[in-house]
């Protein structure tokens, strides 16, 4: 274990951060862990914590400041690991190294690189919470660990503090339950592009990702690596002086009597809080937001193929979602050498399972396959668009899924979810292995963002959330 700095050191490491910053800068420190830099020495990261026990960490790259620095911590029921802390031990810096394949993405084979190191801080209770942090040659993650018999979450004190000219371009957060028949959030908000930091939201929040330039050096802010234990993040409504801070989902991004926020028993791990950092050419070949996922779940099977489909309800809408209109459709796919059709909302209704079945053979006699519509609600919408609540529960989509296997169908297009609440995100990880067991490929729409579950679920194969 390296020891720790002195606070002369800890004032030198920030001493090039101009006094023009000084007013997010954070009190001298008791304590400044050494510096944990990337493979290729461009970017670092610092952890300190300040003599009023307040944890923070800085960013940069080829030594210039990137992030000021940023509040670390988190509250639990009875364990408040945000303030008074100490830092009481470093582990070794531990080289990762990894590699790992996808159907979909930017490519299909790709390899990791990184530098990690965890923090271990306590309060003056002795409880204690891990801070790990990964610096790759594309960025920065970190993650918090806390161990203990029952674990509620409660709130997080993680910040991203940006120099006060650095420009963003942020979506705003929709309020829950607004929009067309209550389907909001649905991340299908205009853009705000080239503001300066600290604009104030104009709805619930910003989402992720969130891009900034501060200088010649970009950064685009996310999360990863959920595995359906946590709830979704995304950045308050306030951003004073370019601080931005993590918040947490509405009360009513819930599944029905669903937990809202992250509780486990033993360990609470939280996703990564991922920057991709560099040029803008870096951030877009970044596969950050994949790399710190956990790995596959299920093997990369061959039925797992991605490909393009042909779509009735773009152009026609629900009153040609018929058997002769969606055979059409298959033809039309056919004869672009085009992988699927896509059939969409009444398909149950108006052409019923069995005929889905005939259309399915029909379709596979020329080489298309079928994908159909699913209404993900639940009450926490208003849609009435069938089908719908057919996959609330893991014995329902276990039927559900078995029945649309046996029919010939390839795949499931899941729509109009209710928000990032923790049971919500968990039953987006539900749906994908109750359909990969089900050898079913999966698209959502009205959806979250992508948070790495292409890798972890391989039948995933896209996320939509595109205005339209």
């Amino acid at each position: 274990m390296r020891a720790c700095w002195s606070v002369a050191a800890a004032l030198t490491l920030y001493a090039a951060i101009p006094a023009t910053y000084a007013a997010t800068s954070t009190p001298a420190a008791a304590a400044a862990a050494a510096p944990l830099a990337s493979p290729d020495g461009h970017l670092s990261v610092a952890l300190a914590v300040s003599a009023d026990g307040s944890a923070t960490y800085a960013i940069r790259r080829d030594g210039a400041a990137v992030l000021l620095p940023s509040a670390l911590g988190m509250a639990l029921e009875g364990a408040d690991l945000s303030h008074a802390l100490t830092l009481a031990s470093e582990s070794p810096v531990r080289a990762v190294h990894d590699s790992y394949e996808l159907a979909t993405g930017k490519r299909s084979h790709i390899t990791y690189s990184a530098n990690e190191q965890t923090y271990t801080l306590r309060n003056p209770q002795q409880q204690a919470i891990d801070v790990t942090f990964r610096v790759s040659n594309d960025g920065v993650a970190f993650r918090y660990t806390v161990r203990g018999a029952q674990l509620k979450f409660v709130s997080e004190a993680t910040s991203f503090a940006f120099a006060p000219s650095t420009r963003a371009w942020l979506q705003p957060m929709a309020i829950a339950k607004s929009g067309f028949a209550r389907t909001n959030p649905s991340y299908e908000e205009f853009w705000q592009k080239d503001i300066p930091v600290g604009t104030p939201s104009p709805m619930a929040g910003w989402i992720f990702p969130a891009l900034f330039r501060t200088g010649d050096t970009w950064v685009a802010l996310t999360e990863a690596g959920m595995d359906g234990s946590f709830h979704a993040s995304r950045l308050a409504t306030q951003s004073e002086g370019g601080v931005y801070r993590i918040t947490g989902p509405a009360p009513e991004e819930v599944t029905p009597n669903g937990a809202l926020l992250a509780h486990a028993e033993g360990e609470l791990v939280s996703p990564w809080r991922v920057l991709a950092i560099g040029n803008l050419a870096t951030l877009v070949d970044s596969t950050l937001g994949t790399d710190l996922a956990a790995p596959a779940a299920r093997p990369m099977a061959s039925w797992i193929r991605p490909g393009h489909a042909s779509w009735s309800w773009a152009i026609l809408k629900d009153d040609f979602t018929t058997y002769d209109v969606q055979k059409q459709f298959i033809d039309y796919a056919a004869n672009m050498h085009w992988d699927y059709t896509l059939i969409d909302s009444g398909w149950d209704q108006k052409i019923g399972y069995e005929k889905i079945g005939e259309l399915a053979a029909y379709a596979k006699k020329k080489g298309v396959g079928v994908l159909v519509w699913y209404n993900s609600a639940g009450p926490w919408n208003d849609t009435g668009m069938t089908p719908m609540n057919k996959l609330l529960t893991h014995q329902d989509r276990v039927a559900e899924f078995k029945k649309l296997h046996e029919l010939g169908v390839k795949g499931v297009k899941v729509d109009f979810f209710g928000g990032d609440g923790q049971s919500m995100i968990a039953y987006y990880v539900d749906i994908l292995k109750d359909a990969y067991d089900a050898q079913l490929l999966v698209n959502f729409h009205g959806a979250t963002l992508p948070r790495g579950w292409s890798r972890t679920w391989p039948n995933l194969m896209t996320m939509e959330a595109i205005r339209g």
